[in-house]
């Protein structure tokens, strides 16, 4: 799965833009359908259920809502549709000039307009339209947002790839963790904690690769380089916390060593639930991945880690268990040659060139610039094969 699915470009919708008309008279709604089939794709429900049920398979650009309807009223209806579908912009009808029904419907609602009956055919056309522009303005920057996003997290990952391979590596491991735990625990659109966990390594580049072997390795730090590990999440939060729009992901990486039970807790530093789930997931992940350098059965890192439970969010601990009935599936590492390597397999051991010198660190996804630059190497006969490698 891409890392920035959610981020997509979406389907264009159509030419006729689509809008849904939401009213409990029929009558009512087939001459709204005549007044504005010329320029919309019109779809009607007879009430907010039935809307419901409509929205979710076909996509809508604006919603039009009767007020006084039965069972559910049009502020009930529309803060529905904000909450499941937040993009689709709402306009309200009513023939009640009632204030508290529009303060209703703004404040549960967040409606775009706020029409009386009746509404002459003429305003209706015009503010149903300016709400298609205000859908295409908000598609269009999510557009923009997740293609600039996908570049940034692409460069910088790049350049973590080049300047600590362990680190670059590790990151490719917990991120892997936490795509798995994003489908375990079915978040709707779980591109922000994989975003976290791609980005959480960027202040590993002040480490010394010493310091790097050390934690790849899960071998003990001296006080020094304690520290030093210690201030890779504050960095790593700095650098994101300068990328707009990504301040909740820098909150989430600043806080990704914070304990669920907030034992020893800094003062400002949230604790359960109040910790972001970005945070909570790569905290169970980054765990994970460090207790297998130490205890290569997956089955006794996760019993460490569930020995120290107050340390995670259970829920999240629970899907761990759950991703590693499939991991135990996972078929076992090959021998391929460079000739032989291909986009999407997994360097399953470091890959060291002749002299010693780190060069793929294990767990990375094998690209087509990778294979370039192996190839390069064993041109020069400074890296041999073969390698194993999942996938």
């Amino acid at each position: 799965m891409s890392m920035l699915t959610d981020l997509a470009p979406q389907p264009a919708l159509a030419a006729m833009p689509p809008v849904l008309l939401v009213d409990d008279e029929a009558a009512i709604l087939d001459g709204l359908r005549r007044q504005l089939r010329k320029k919309f794709t019109v779809h009607t429900a007879l009430g907010g259920a039935a809307a419901l049920e409509l929205l979710e398979a076909e996509p809508v650009a604006v919603v039009v809502s009767d007020m006084r309807m039965p069972q559910m009223d049009g502020a009930t209806f529309l803060a529905k549709v904000r909450a499941r579908y937040p993009d689709v912009v709402r306009i309200l009808l009513t023939g009640q000039a009632d204030t508290q029904a529009a303060i209703n419907a703004v404040n549960e609602g967040q409606i775009y307009r706020f029409l009386t009956k009746p509404c002459p055919p003429e305003v209706l056309l015009e503010e149903i339209g300016s709400a298609v522009e205000l859908n295409r303005l908000v598609a269009a920057e999510k557009e923009l947002l997740g293609s600039t996003l996908r570049r940034t997290v692409e460069a910088l990952t790049s350049i973590l790839s080049l300047a600590q391979p362990l680190a670059f590596a590790r990151a490719q491991r917990v991120t892997r963790v936490v795509t798995e735990l994003a489908e375990a625990l079915e978040l709707e659109e779980p591109w922000e904690v994989e975003v976290t966990a791609m980005l959480a390594q960027l202040g590993a580049v002040t480490l010394p690769p010493a310091v790097l072997s050390k934690l790849d390795a899960g071998r003990p730090l001296d006080e020094d380089e304690r520290a030093m590990a210690g201030r890779v999440s504050a960095v790593s939060r700095d650098l994101v916390a300068a990328i707009p729009r990504l301040e909740v992901v820098a909150d989430s990486i600043g806080w990704q060593q914070a304990r669920y039970d907030g034992r020893d807790a800094a003062h400002g530093v949230p604790s359960g639930e109040q910790l972001p789930l970005a945070a909570r997931i790569l905290r169970v992940a980054a765990d994970f991945d460090a207790g297998l350098t130490q205890r290569p059965a997956v089955a006794d890192t996760l019993a460490a880690m569930r020995a120290d439970a107050g340390a995670y969010d259970p829920q999240v601990l629970d899907a761990l268990g759950r991703c590693h009935d499939v991991a135990d599936q996972q078929a076992p590492p090959r021998e391929v040659a460079v000739a032989d390597l291909a986009e999407g397999m997994v360097i399953f051991d470091d890959v060291l060139t002749t002299d010693g010198v780190l060069l793929i660190g294990r767990g990375t996804v094998v690209t087509d610039s990778l294979i370039q630059r192996l190839e390069n190497y064993a041109s020069q006969d400074r890296v041999r094969g073969p390698f194993r490698v999942q996938g």
